[in-house]
């Protein structure tokens, strides 16, 4: 198996408008720790991501809900329940009514998002294609630059 990167992508804080953290430019791990958290469970991908980064940190956010899909935390945040680190991905992307993005540091995590294919293998025409226009769009995209955080 062969993996391509593709991008780099760092995780975000979201959190409701209203919320205290709202208005800060950037926000720490450490300065979680007096929020509502809420978490992907333990079998997310995400989560070891997470979890291995903010170990060799010593920093842990303590969770306050554990779902399993990073759309329901956005949904609990958007409910006022919590806030939540998630992948820019995964978040809405473009200004959002009710949800802002703020940076969050100390440390700065991310995940690599690419292709995976079996080595030596050719593609099929069709599969290349694909490929092909995957990674044109994906160059164009505006995942790329440093996007807006939708702040107030």
């Amino acid at each position: 198996m062969t993996f391509e990167p593709l991008i780099e992508e760092p995780f975000l804080l979201a959190c409701r408008r209203d919320h205290p953290l709202a208005g800060h430019e950037k926000v720490s791990w450490a300065e979680l720790a007096d929020h509502r958290f809420v978490t992907v469970g333990r079998t997310s991908g995400n989560r070891l991501i997470m979890d291995l980064a903010l170990a060799r940190a010593n920093v842990r956010p303590r969770s306050f809900f554990e779902v399993q899909h990073l759309s329901t935390s956005l949904g609990l945040v958007e409910a006022g329940l919590g806030v939540a680190a998630l992948p820019r991905m995964a978040l809405p992307a473009g200004p959002h009514p009710s949800i802002v993005t703020i940076p969050l540091i100390d440390p700065r995590v991310t995940r690599t998002v690419g292709v995976v294919r079996v080595s030596g293998s050719r593609r099929a025409p069709a599969a290349e294609q694909f490929y092909q226009m995957l990674l044109s769009r994906w160059r164009e995209s505006p995942i790329h630059a440093d996007a807006p955080t939708g702040k107030p």
